[in-house]
């Protein structure tokens, strides 16, 4: 054989060669989905870069990252059960409507697949269908949400923000603030506020704005409208700092009342937009969580699961107190 025929023979098996170990090593590859409960939220892209980033240090993992576009619960269960139908090697959820999607987890689990909740978990008798929690105690959450209230105020009226009434991780914040106001434990909590320890909710109190940034806008307008003696407006999530210029022509007229703190303004969450409206003085505190941390450890758990081994019930991934003092330095620097 000529010498050009040998090089050609060893180029053709070297091709050959690098060519069947990319179709094995795709074929070795595992998908893991997580389904969140909306995209069009601050909330989101960190999570996604949390769940890449992950996937990259795995090396043999793909992440797909996916969600309806806008809030939407009929939506977000077909997309779960879509990576079901298609056998993922893992799947992570945010529950936007727990009872529903515990039929998909149910789904995932009688076929074999690992299932971890994630941000949002399921209701406490459909626990036993995923493997682990991450993310946030969103009952201490509220805690510290009201905790942040009575340093300034000891009693008063007080109108709580959330997003869909059905979301159990913000039904345990509400519930956080709530019990915390009222000076009871978690086990004697209240449904309302009705002058436990001094505290009550105004008529049309709490409001819900399903994830719908302008809605929420509005809402804190209309709240401060019909409540000209408010003591304290706290936001389960950030919702209304997402439209800094509608939150900003709502509040600015209050200044006086927030910079004696005669209003105590607190919100959960501190992305980019929101921090220069703490800043400002706009609101008091802003307690933020780590997005980032629930999408890389639910890769990692999804991980561990898909090779037999086990994870901790709960995997807690924190959270941040920003003031105005260090809203444009240090705060928010996980989130963002």
């Amino acid at each position: 054989m000529s010498l050009s025929k040998t090089l050609k023979t060893t180029l053709s098996l070297a091709c050959l060669a690098i060519g069947m170990t990319a179709v094995q090593a795709n074929a070795e590859e595992r998908e893991f989905a997580l389904v969140f409960k909306v995209l069009n939220n601050a909330f989101s892209p960190p999570i996604q870069a949390g769940c890449e980033a992950a996937a990259k240090k795995l090396g043999d993992v793909k992440c797909t990252y996916i969600g309806p576009t806008e809030y939407d619960e009929a939506k977000e269960v077909q997309l779960a059960q879509d990576m079901v139908t298609r056998g993922v090697a893992g799947l992570g959820i945010s529950a936007g409507n727990p009872k529903a999607m515990a039929r998909i987890m149910k789904m995932a689990k009688e076929k074999g697949i690992p299932v971890v909740t994630y941000d949002t978990d399921v209701l406490p008798e459909d626990a036993g269908l995923r493997s682990t929690y991450i993310g946030t105690d969103n009952y201490e959450f509220g805690v510290a949400l009201a905790q942040k209230v009575l340093a300034h105020k000891k009693n008063g009226t007080v109108c709580i923000q959330s997003g869909a009434p059905a979301s159990e991780n913000l039904k345990a914040r509400v519930q956080g603030i709530r019990d915390t106001l009222a000076g009871v434990t978690k086990d004697k909590g209240v449904e309302t506020l009705t002058g436990q320890n001094g505290w009550t909710e105004p008529a049309g109190c709490p409001v819900y704005n399903n994830d719908d940034i302008t809605l929420a806008a509005q809402q804190v307008r209309d709240v401060m409208t019909n409540n000209p003696e408010l003591s304290a407006f706290v936001a389960v999530g950030g919702w209304a700092q997402y439209a800094p210029e509608a939150y900003k022509q709502a509040m600015t007229p209050l200044k006086a009342r927030l910079d004696s703190k005669d209003l105590v303004v607190v919100f959960g969450d501190n992305f980019g937009p929101q921090l220069p409206l703490l800043a400002a003085g706009l609101s008091h505190y802003n307690i933020g969580q780590r997005p980032y941390d629930m999408g890389f450890e639910t890769i990692m758990a999804l991980d561990k699961l898909s090779k037999g081994g086990t994870v901790e019930p709960f995997i807690k991934t924190g959270t941040e107190i920003c003031t105005p003092e260090d809203a444009l330095t240090t705060c928010g620097k996980v989130a963002n």
